[in-house]
């Protein structure tokens, strides 16, 4: 979907909505998320499009310590100055953990100015009536005294039930409500269970048509593997993020490598049958 040569983040004059375009000729764009600026020098290597900092070990969305963002997004900031061929510079996402964590958080730290996409999950969420008032909340923490915009990737999990995070419909309701860039369809739970597990094809390319009609990208994960790649390149997404994939071992608390990146890259322009 989104033309990997003219990546660009354009605004919806009527919304103010950031919108990340795409050309379906050209197939969705690779996130990869690391935990260290040496893992993000791999995923460069690799061929990733989009860089994300989180850290694994404290669950799907886990987010990284301050100090492992703000290295990432300087190191992302001197290669995208060094890589003169590109068209334009490799944006950045950040995991923010659950809207649950910041419960009783009245604060952030801010997060380096460079960043694009900024997400929370929604897990505990389902049994609160006024859940997207929460999620509002705590993405306020992350806008005050910042002069460039956040882009808000709504995050639904497949395995909802899982999770008691609300629906994936009720949840890219929201997005589109609320001026959100995109929404991410991803796995709460990280031990074994895969997207395609959890999302029939038929329900995702309904969600993407929704998404795509009202100027939203979508964004692919959970454990994904390049075996899955046949049958998600029936559907128009944005995005393929991957974790476990990038990694040694294809373990997500592994290391991303270089190799794991670029077969992975490799794989999404000639997907075959596993």
């Amino acid at each position: 979907m989104i033309d990997v040569e003219k990546l660009f983040v354009t605004e919806r004059a009527e919304s103010g909505n950031h919108l990340l375009l795409s050309d379906i000729s050209r197939g969705p764009l690779l996130l990869v998320s690391v935990r260290s600026p040496e893992e993000a020098s791999a995923a460069l290597r690799g061929g990733a499009d989009i860089l994300d900092v989180k850290e694994p070990r404290r669950g799907s969305l886990g987010m990284a310590d301050s100090e492992v963002i703000a290295a990432i997004a300087r190191q992302l900031a001197d290669s995208n100055h060094e890589q003169t061929h590109r068209a334009t510079p490799v944006p950045l996402s950040v995991a923010l953990g659950e809207v649950h964590n910041w419960r009783d958080v009245r604060s952030a730290s801010p997060l380096p100015e460079s960043v694009t996409f900024a997400k929370l999950g929604m897990s505990r969420l389902a049994p609160h009536n006024n859940w997207s008032d929460e999620w509002l909340r705590v993405r306020h923490l992350f806008e005050v005294d910042r002069t460039a915009r956040l882009n808000w990737v709504a995050v639904a999990y497949a395995d909802a039930d899982a999770a008691t995070s609300p629906p994936i419909d009720d949840v890219l309701t929201a997005a589109i409500d609320t001026n959100c860039s995109g929404l991410l369809i991803d796995t709460f739970t990280k031990t074994g269970l895969t997207l395609t597990d959890c999302c029939d094809l038929t329900s995702l390319a309904v969600l993407a048509e929704r998404c795509h009609s009202a100027g939203l990208f979508l964004a692919l994960a959970g454990r994904l593997t390049s075996e899955s790649l046949l049958a998600l390149s029936r559907i128009p997404a944005d995005v393929l993020a991957i974790r476990s994939a990038a990694c040694e071992a294809a373990t997500r608390e592994g290391r991303v490598t270089e190799s794991a990146v670029a077969n992975f890259r490799m794989a999404m322009r000639t997907p075959v049958a596993g």
